[in-house]
């Protein structure tokens, strides 16, 4: 089972024209989606791809609850480990995506109450096959808990993956570079990664990563693909030409994607390969949560790129 610990919250997508938008401006809107969002899209992306996955979290006793929860359930992840706290408020993201596929985010935090790793959940991640989280933090207590969950995780020699994202503004994000360190596998940005090192250029950034204690580095160049460095090699993984119409959850796609690649004991050619290639068919597609792409449609984009690599879906 891969364990995915993160900020389970709902996404609610918006297509407009132009981000900039005046007071008293009417703008239509080409494109409108309520659905599960932020950590639930690798959680679905990994079902997608064939994986056992279940999702640790908490929302509220609401409408936004009952979204996320019923749209993980429908797309096969297991959410019985999801903490549901009836006076609490499940966070929203509202995702505004321009004509060129770029998203701006607006955060509605919610009011979440765990504030540390529960206890039932300790079980479940020292026998998981991988755990993931993410640093966006909607709230307080997710710093302590995605340490603790890391930690827990190296104890029991399970491999764990950990994506920085930009972090919440509002909690002082010193406690990214303690998970990166404690992470099998950092996934960071450029500019996360020269955050996290104080090193301007990304591959120096990689390195200084991997000797505080990972073991792989991806770091995620947009349209430009990755690069994967470990403390041996180094490979870097050209971007698919594509067109995006929404960049939305692409390094969610690649996240699981890696997850996948990595549980198969996939080389870095390949690992990047699968992980550029699910981030193109993500881009092509309008959306997250239930939209994230199909095997099938990352097959067809590693058939179109000329990769060796294909996904088989496991017999039921």
């Amino acid at each position: 089972m891969v364990i995915i610990l993160g900020d389970i919250l709902a996404d609610y997508a918006i297509r407009v024209e132009q981000l900039e938008i005046q007071p008293k401006d009417l703008q239509r809107v080409s494109y409108l989606a309520l659905g599960p969002g932020g950590a639930c899209n690798v959680a679905i992306m990994a079902a997608h791809l064939g994986l056992s996955v279940a999702a640790l979290g908490e929302v509220g006793r609401d409408l936004f609850g009952e979204i996320v929860l019923e749209g993980l359930a429908a797309e096969g992840v297991d959410v019985t480990g999801v903490i549901i706290t009836p006076d609490a408020r499940t966070p929203v993201a509202n995702v505004l995506v321009d004509e060129r596929g770029e998203p701006a985010y607006l955060g509605y935090p919610g009011s979440l109450t765990v504030m540390s790793l529960p206890e039932a959940w300790s079980p479940l991640i020292g026998a998981a096959e991988a755990l993931y989280a993410d640093g966006w933090a909607e709230h307080e207590g997710v710093p302590a808990i995605v340490l603790a969950a890391l930690r827990l995780a190296r104890e029991a020699g399970v491999p764990s993956f950990f994506d920085p994202g930009p972090g919440n503004p509002k909690i002082d994000n010193a406690w990214h570079s303690e998970a990166a360190a404690l992470a099998t596998v950092l996934l960071a940005t450029e500019d996360e990664a020269r955050r996290l090192s104080n090193e301007a250029d990304p591959v120096n950034s990689a390195r200084a990563l991997l000797a505080r204690g990972s073991q792989l580095a991806i770091i995620k160049r947009g349209m430009a693909g990755c690069f994967l460095l470990t403390a041996d090699d180094l490979h870097i993984a050209p971007g698919l030409p594509v067109v995006a119409k929404d960049a939305t959850g692409a390094g969610d796609s690649l996240a699981a994607a890696i997850i996948y690649g990595y549980l198969h004991r996939f080389d870095l050619q390949a690992l990047g390969d699968l992980g550029n290639a699910t981030g193109a068919a993500k881009v092509l597609k309008l959306g997250t949560g239930h939209n994230m792409p199909t095997v099938a449609e990352v097959n067809e984009m590693l058939r179109r790129f000329g990769s060796d690599v294909a996904i088989t879906l496991p017999q039921k």
